[in-house]
């Protein structure tokens, strides 16, 4: 007897049934659930903001930014202290306690100290406003769109570099945008 169906004709069956698969799965979650019409997909107004279109800051708002950005890290920094201060004045503290937030606060005020000499530098070499920030490893500078261009990005990360001596793969320069 002669066998009509073979292994070549199944495995192609197969591969016909996922590639059908396939187009109703991407058809049904690019549908977003709209009614179909025979005039194609009803289509919605979206604002820029819902398509994910990005608007640039404008000076005053760059301004703010910056202003609220460096507040809110002072914030934060003036918080995590006053705990590791209460650790360190907490008379039931153990001594490794007391060490382990004395080696914290000494790291916070030195990527302080680090942030605030690349701002210094980066906004007297390049004249704009910035925003550092140091983390375990890598650098992280905020800059105005405007100013953002190969060689303020150049300058930039050398400056890091000779602040911090990251390695210049681990920085990141980046423009602020709403």
């Amino acid at each position: 007897m002669h066998v009509l169906i073979g292994k070549r004709q199944l495995v192609l069956a197969g591969l016909v049934v996922m590639l059908g698969l396939a187009v109703f799965v991407n058809w049904y979650f690019t549908n977003n659930g709209a009614p179909l019409s025979p005039e194609g997909p009803a289509q919605t107004e979206r604002s820029d903001a819902e398509n994910g279109a990005a608007s640039y800051v404008s000076s005053e708002a760059a301004a703010e930014f910056f202003a609220e950005a460096k507040h809110n890290r002072e914030v934060s920094l003036a918080a995590a202290l006053e705990k590791l201060e209460a650790v360190m004045a907490s008379s039931g503290a153990a001594q490794t306690d007391i060490s382990a937030a004395q080696e914290q606060i000494a790291a916070l005020t030195a990527a302080a100290k680090l942030e605030t000499d690349i701002e210094s530098l980066v906004s007297a070499q390049t004249g704009g406003d910035c925003v550092a920030v140091v983390g375990d490893n890598a650098v992280e500078v905020i800059v105005t769109h405007d100013m953002l261009n190969d060689t303020a990005v150049l300058q930039i990360s050398d400056i890091i570099h000779s602040v911090c001596g990251s390695k210049y793969e681990n920085i990141r320069v980046s423009a602020a945008i709403a």
